[in-house]
C-alpha cells in the first residue's frame, strides 16, 4: 500500500481512499438512507481532490513530453526559431492581412454606401425637377409629359430601370405605369433616405413636395440595378429582410442573405476577372437602415459588396494619371516580394546556422561518449572558424591532453614499479642487522626522501673481534644516484676481505688503501659528475680502537662525558678524481663513548623562513637523548627534523649510524 501511494502520489491516494468510501457508502444507503449527505459530501470532496490529482498529472505528462520531445538541441532550436521567427511572421502576417482586409473593407463600404447615397441623391433631383416641371406644363400635357419621362427613365437604357412615378399635381393623381401601387406614403419616407422595404421588395425611393403638390418615384433595387450602381468594380447584394417568424433577422443573417443573393450576378460575371495571380476576390458588408413601407419603422439592413483588390484599386486611382496608379501598385509588389524574399534568406540562414549549432553539439556529444568509454584517441571533425570550431578544437586539445595524460600516468605507474622493484633491491643492500659484539652496539637506519636513496651505510662483521663501518652519501638522487650507490656498496664489500686478518697496527692504513681503490673503482665506472662522500672505519674489538678514513664526508660526532668531538676528514671525496690520496685516523673508544654518523639530510632541511636545522641543534639533541638506545636516538632526531621543517615529505634523504662503547 505505501508502494502504492508513493507511486500514484499523496492526491491520487487521497482521491482512490475518497472514490472507494463513496462507492462503499453507495452499497450501504439502501440500509442505512441517513449516509446520503455524508456519502455526497465525500463525493464533493471527490470531485475537487480527483481534479486537483487531474492536473497534477496533466502538468507531469506535460513537463515529460516536453522533456522527451526537447531533449535534443535540434528540437530545441527548432521550438526557438518557432517562438521567436515562425510566430511572430505569421502573427504579423495575419496582422497585416487583417490589417488590409480591414482598410480594404472600410474602403468598400465608404464606396459601396456612397454610391448608393448618389444614387439616392440623383432620384432625388429627379423627382424635383419633375415636380418643378409638372407644375409648369399645361394641364393637358402632364400626363403626356410623365409618361414620356418615366418611360425613358425606366427603359434599359435609362438611368432608373423599373422605375414607378406617382405624382399629385393641382389636385390631379397622375401614377406611371397606371397600376403602380397607390398605398398611402409612410411619414418618415422624406426624411429616410435609405432603402425600403415595400412587400418584400427592396426599393429606392425619392419623395419631392411643394405645397400640396408632390413626385414619389420608386425604383427596385434589381441584381442587374445594384450591378450598374458599381460599374467594373464588383457586385453589390443587398438583404434587408426579416426571418420566418416575423423577427428582424440579426446582421450576419441579412450578411448570409446578402452573400445568397449575390451568388448569381458572381457566375454572370458581375465580379471583375483578376489581373494577376494576388487579385484575389473578397467581400464586405455594409451596415444601412431600412423603412419599412406599411409599418413606418425603421430596422437594419445590409449591402454585401464583392469585388477584387484590382477593381477597389482603379476607382481610388480613378482621378490620378494611370502612370502613379501603376507605379504604387509596382511598388507595393516590390515590397511585398522584398518581404518573400528576406523571409526565405532568413529561413535559409536560420536553417543553416541552426544545422551547423546542432551537428557541432551532437559531434560533441559523440566524442563525451566514447571519451567516456575511455577511448582518447577519438576526435571531433571541425570545420569553419566561429566559436562553435573552437569549442570542438578545444576538445581535441583536451582529449589529446587526456590521452597524452594517460600514457604519462601508465609510464608514471611502470616507473613506479621499477622504483619499487629497486627499492626492493636497495633494502637489500642495507644490512638487515648489525654484527654481534660483546663492546660495541651498532645500528643504522635511512629515511629515502624519494623512492630510492643515494645515501650509504653499511656494517659488516670482519672476524669474531672485528667490525667494517662505512657510511656515505652519493651526489644526487633518484636512480642514478641509487646506482652509484649500489656500485659503491658492492665495491667496499668486495675488499672487506683484506681486512679480517690484516695487522692491528697496520688497520690505520689499511683503510685508507681500501678508500683508495674504491675512489679508483668509481671513477672507472661511474660518470665523472658523478661521485660520493665515504666515511669508512674499522673497530679492533681487543683494543677498542676505531681506525677510520673520511673521504669528504660530514665529521661524525664523538661524545665523551658530556662532550662532543668531531672526527677528522682525510681527503676529498669518492669518484671524482682517480689519482687522489687519502690519509687514515684513529681513536680509541672508551666505555659510553656515542659515535654518531649522519648525512646532511639532517643538518640543512630548513623551516618556513627558510632556516637550517643545523648541526649545533643537532649536537644539543645528541647530548639530551645520549643516554637513550641507539633506535631511540635515531628516531629523535629524524622526527625533530621532520617537526623542524613542518612538511609531511622530506626535503632530503636523511641517513643516521649509531655506534656506542659498552
Amino acid at each position: 500500500m505505501r508502494k502504492l501511494r508513493l507511486k500514484l502520489g499523496k492526491i491520487a491516494a487521497v482521491a482512490l481512499t475518497l472514490a472507494a468510501l463513496c462507492l462503499g457508502l453507495w452499497l450501504l444507503e439502501s440500509f442505512v438512507p441517513s449516509v446520503f449527505a455524508l456519502r455526497r459530501f465525500l463525493q464533493g470532496l471527490l470531485y475537487i481532490v480527483g481534479g486537483l490529482a487531474l492536473m497534477r498529472w496533466s502538468i507531469q505528462g506535460m513537463k515529460w513530453t516536453v522533456r522527451r520531445f526537447l531533449w535534443r538541441v535540434s528540437r530545441r532550436m527548432a521550438a526557438v526559431f518557432f517562438f521567436v521567427g515562425v510566430l511572430p511572421v505569421t502573427l504579423g502576417a495575419l496582422a497585416a492581412a487583417c490589417g488590409l482586409m480591414v482598410l480594404f473593407g472600410t474602403l468598400t463600404a465608404y464606396i459601396a454606401d456612397s454610391q448608393v447615397r448618389i444614387h439616392l441623391t440623383r432620384l432625388d433631383a429627379t423627382a424635383e425637377s419633375l415636380l418643378r416641371q409638372l407644375r409648369a406644363a399645361e394641364p393637358r400635357q402632364r400626363a403626356e409629359f410623365m409618361e414620356g419621362f418615366a418611360g425613358f427613365a425606366a427603359s434599359a437604357a435609362g438611368p432608373f430601370p423599373g422605375l414607378e412615378a406617382r405624382a399629385r399635381v393641382a389636385g390631379v393623381e397622375l401614377a406611371v405605369p397606371p397600376a403602380a401601387p397607390a398605398a398611402a406614403i409612410p411619414d418618415k419616407l422624406a426624411s429616410h433616405g435609405g432603402p425600403v422595404r415595400r412587400g418584400g421588395e427592396n426599393l429606392l425611393t425619392a419623395l419631392a413636395a411643394d405645397g400640396g403638390d408632390q413626385v414619389l418615384l420608386v425604383v427596385p433595387l434589381s441584381a442587374e440595378y445594384m450591378l450598374r450602381m458599381l460599374p467594373g468594380l464588383g457586385v453589390l447584394a443587398a438583404s434587408f429582410d426579416d426571418g420566418a417568424d416575423g423577427e428582424p433577422r440579426n446582421f450576419w443573417e441579412q450578411v448570409e442573405r446578402a452573400l445568397q443573393a449575390g451568388r448569381p450576378l458572381q457566375r454572370a460575371g458581375g465580379i471583375p476577372p483578376p489581373e494577376h495571380a494576388f487579385d484575389w476576390h473578397f467581400g464586405w458588408p455594409v451596415r444601412t437602415s431600412v423603412l419599412d413601407w406599411e409599418t413606418n419603422e425603421v430596422r437594419g439592413g445590409v449591402f454585401f459588396l464583392h469585388t477584387r483588390l484590382s477593381g477597389l484599386m482603379r476607382m481610388i486611382f480613378a482621378e490620378q494619371e494611370e502612370w502613379s496608379s501603376q507605379a504604387a501598385l509596382r511598388i507595393g509588389y516590390w515590397l511585398l516580394g522584398a518581404f518573400l524574399v528576406s523571409v526565405l534568406i532568413s529561413v535559409g540562414v536560420a536553417v543553416s546556422l541552426t544545422r551547423t549549432l546542432t551537428r557541432a553539439v551532437n559531434d560533441l556529444y559523440v566524442g563525451t561518449r566514447h571519451v567516456n568509454r575511455g577511448h582518447f584517441a577519438y576526435r571531433v571533425p571541425i570545420s569553419g572558424k566561429d566559436q562553435v570550431s573552437d569549442l570542438s578544437r578545444a576538445f581535441n586539445t583536451m582529449t589529446a591532453s587526456i590521452e597524452r595524460l594517460v600514457e604519462d600516468s601508465k609510464e608514471r605507474e611502470r616507473l613506479e614499479a621499477e622504483m619499487d622493484i629497486a627499492r626492493e633491491v636497495q633494502a637489500k643492500l642495507f644490512p638487515p642487522e648489525p654484527p654481534q659484539l660483546e663492546s660495541l652496539e651498532l645500528l643504522g637506519v635511512c629515511r629515502p626522501a624519494h623512492s630510492v636513496s643515494g645515501d650509504f651505510f653499511d656494517y659488516a662483521g670482519l672476524s669474531g673481534e672485528r667490525a667494517a663501518i662505512s657510511f656515505g652519501d652519493v651526489s644526487g638522487k633518484g636512480i642514478s644516484a641509487a646506482l652509484v650507490m649500489a656500485a659503491l656498496h658492492s665495491t667496499v664489500r668486495t675488499q672487506l676481505s683484506t681486512l679480517a686478518w690484516t695487522e692491528p697496527g697496520q688497520l690505520d692504513r689499511a683503510a685508507a688503501a681500501l678508500v683508495e681503490r674504491t675512489n679508483k673503482q668509481l671513477c672507472q665506472h661511474t660518470a665523472a659528475n658523478k661521485f660520493s662522500t665515504l666515511f669508512f672505519s674499522v673497530y679492533d674489538e681487543e683494543s677498542g680502537r676505531l681506525s677510520y678514513s673520511n673521504a669528504g664526508h660530514l665529521p661524525p660526532f664523538l661524545i665523551r662525558r658530556g662532550k662532543v668531538d668531531l672526527l677528522d676528514v682525510h681527503g676529498m671525496v669518492v669518484g671524482a678524481f682517480p689519482s687522489a690520496s687519502y690519509q687514515s685516523g684513529a681513536v680509541a673508544l672508551e666505555p659510553g663513548d656515542l659515535l654518531v654518523a649522519f648525512t646532511d639530510g639532517l643538518t640543512e632541511p630548513e623551516n618556513e623562513y627558510g632556516e637550517e636545522f643545523g648541526e649545533g641543534r643537532l649536537r644539543e639533541l645528541l647530548l639530551h637523548c645520549g643516554d637513550r638506545p641507539a633506535e631511540e636516538i635515531i628516531h629523535a632526531a629524524m622526527n625533530e627534523v621532520v617537526e623542524w621543517t613542518g612538511g609531511p615529505t622530506l626535503q632530503d634523504d636523511m641517513t643516521m649510524l649509531v655506534a656506542r662503547r659498552l
